[in-house]
């Protein structure tokens, strides 16, 4: 889905993402881990990407389920990397990317003509046993 990335509009994100993941069964670890994920990427669109003439910033979401998990694809229109940094233990932001490394089993980031894609990949509960 494409959309207009707004705060107000995070928990209707969560909630269809979440409708998604029970109905493909998706067992309660994986769904949260991938809700919290991509939370943090809409957010890290609304926070740090620029605004388009418009005032909008829009992004687009894909999650899909796959053999051996879930994946979720955020696109935005910004073609800047995310920027890991360590930040001092009583600041209040800068631990999103440190999050998502916690949180996904694997991550990538590819640089489009049109901005940037940030995947994750989270097994789900019966395959990361196997790992």
């Amino acid at each position: 889905m494409s959309f207009e990335v707004r705060a107000e509009d995070l928990g209707t994100i969560r909630s269809i993402v979440a409708a998604h993941l029970c109905w493909w069964r998706i067992d309660d670890s994986t769904a949260h881990r991938m809700l919290t994920v991509i939370n943090e990427l809409i957010t890290n669109v609304l926070q740090h990407t620029a605004a388009d003439t418009y005032g909008c910033r829009m992004a687009s979401l894909l999650v899909q389920k796959v053999p051996d998990g879930v994946t979720a694809v955020v696109r935005d229109q910004d073609p800047r990397p995310p920027v890991y940094a360590s930040p001092d233990l009583l600041a209040e932001e800068g631990r999103g990317l440190l999050l998502l490394r916690a949180l996904a089993d694997d991550t990538s980031v590819s640089v489009t003509p049109g901005g940037k894609d940030v995947w994750v990949f989270i097994a789900t509960a019966e395959t990361s046993e196997r790992f």
